[in-house]
C-alpha cells in the first residue's frame, strides 16, 4: 500500500534537566499534535541516552510515539539491540520507530576509543544488523552468517506489537547509506553528507541544498524500485528561526555556510520566517521532495506548534 504522504511532525530532545521537567516535555510535545519523541545517540553533547529516555516517555504519554534518531550501529551487538527494541515496543503498546546508522560523529569515535573503520566497512555492518533485527523479530529461530556478525539459531525475545517490525528509519546524505535506506527502511531521512565528521561544515552546507536533495531523491527512487511509493521521507530541521525579516537571515546564512541567500532558504534542514511562510516551505517540499514527516528541536515545540496544528494529518 503507498504511503499516504500526510504531514507529521517529530520532536529531538537530547538533554533533560530533571525527570519532572523531561516527561511535562513530553506530555506537551503530545497535546500539541507531535507524532514522535526522538532521542539522538552521541556520547558528546548529548547527555540524555536513548533506551531508557524513551520508556520514560512511554510510560508517560498515551499516544506519542517514541524512537531514536538514530542509534550509532557500532555502540551496540544487534542481538542486544533486537531485544531492548523489542522490549520497547511491548511495553509501549507498539509505539516505537527503530532508527538506526552507521555512524558518523568522528569525536564519538574518538573519545570512546571505538574503532572508526571506512564508510564502506560502517554500511556494510549496519545492513548486516538491520538484517538481524529484522530476523530476530520474526516468528521463528534465526541464523545469520555475515562478515561482521555470527548468529546461530537464536529466537528473539520479546517479540515486538508492530509486525513484522518497528518501522525501522535509516537516513544518511551519501549514495550507499541512502541507497540501503531505500532497500530496507521504511523511513528514509535525507540528511547532510557529514563525511567530515562534523554538522557544521561548509561541505555539509552545500550537500544539502535543494539541487542536491533532489539527487539524493534520486537516489532513493533508484535503489527501493516497486517499494519507493511505500517509503516515507523525514528530514531532521536542525536550524528553525522565526523572524519577520527571514531574507536578511538567508544571508548572513549564505555568508556564513558557503551558499547562496535562496539555497539557505530551501535546504531542508532549514525553516526560517513566519509560521506561514514555514507552512508554505513545507508543502512546496513536499511536492517536490515528498518530504512529509519532520522533525524540529524540543526548545521550538511551542513555537512551531501553529505549524503542526495546520499541517499535521493533512
Amino acid at each position: 500500500m503507498a504511503h499516504d504522504r500526510k504531514f507529521r511532525f517529530g520532536v529531538m530532545a537530547s538533554h533533560a534537566a530533571s525527570a519532572d521537567s523531561y516527561r511535562e516535555k513530553a506530555r506537551k510535545a503530545e497535546d500539541l499534535g507531535y507524532s514522535t519523541w526522538f532521542v539522538p545517540d552521541h556520547f558528546v553533547d548529548h547527555p540524555v541516552a536513548p533506551m531508557p529516555a524513551m520508556a520514560m516517555v512511554a510510560e508517560a504519554t498515551s499516544t506519542l510515539r517514541i524512537g531514536p534518531l538514530v542509534l550509532g550501529n557500532d555502540y551496540k551487538h544487534p542481538v542486544v539491540l533486537a531485544r531492548e527494541a523489542a522490549t520497547l515496543d511491548l511495553l509501549s503498546d507498539g509505539r516505537l520507530e527503530l532508527g538506526i546508522g552507521a555512524g558518523w560523529m568522528t569525536a564519538d569515535y574518538e573519545k570512546a576509543g571505538i574503532p572508526f573503520d571506512q564508510p564502506s566497512v560502517r554500511i556494510a555492518r549496519l545492513a548486516e544488523s538491520i538484517a538481524i533485527l529484522k530476523g530476530l523479530m520474526g516468528d521463528k529461530p534465526f541464523t545469520f552468517q555475515g562478515e561482521h556478525y555470527t548468529i546461530t539459531d537464536l529466537d528473539g525475545l520479546p517479540k515486538p506489537v508492530q509486525y513484522p517490525h518497528p518501522p525501522i528509519i535509516v537516513g544518511g546524505g551519501a549514495r550507499k547509506v541512502l541507497s540501503l535506506g531505500a532497500r530496507e527502511a521504511d523511513i528514509v531521512g535525507i540528511n547532510a553528507n557529514l563525511r567530515g565528521g562534523t554538522a557544521t561544515s561548509e561541505d555539509a552546507a552545500r550537500s544539502i541544498t535543494g539541487a542536491a536533495v533532489d539527487q539524493k531523491l534520486a537516489w532513493v527512487r533508484d535503489a527501493a524500485g516497486d517499494r519507493f511509493d511505500d517509503i516515507e521521507i523525514q528530514t531532521f530541521v536542525g536550524f528553525t528561526h522565526f523572524t519577520d525579516d527571514r531574507r536578511s537571515l538567508a544571508e548572513a546564512m549564505a555568508t556564513a555556510f558557503g551558499v547562496t541567500p535562496d539555497e539557505a532558504l530551501e535546504a531542508p534542514v532549514v525553516l526560517a520566517g513566519t509560521p506561514d511562510e514555514m507552512i508554505d516551505d513545507l508543502v512546496a517540499r513536499r511536492d517536490r521532495w515528498l518530504m512529509s514527516y519532520h522533525v524540529v528541536g524540543v526548545d521550538v515545540i511551542e513555537e512551531f506548534a501553529p505549524v503542526v496544528a495546520k499541517l499535521a494529518g493533512t
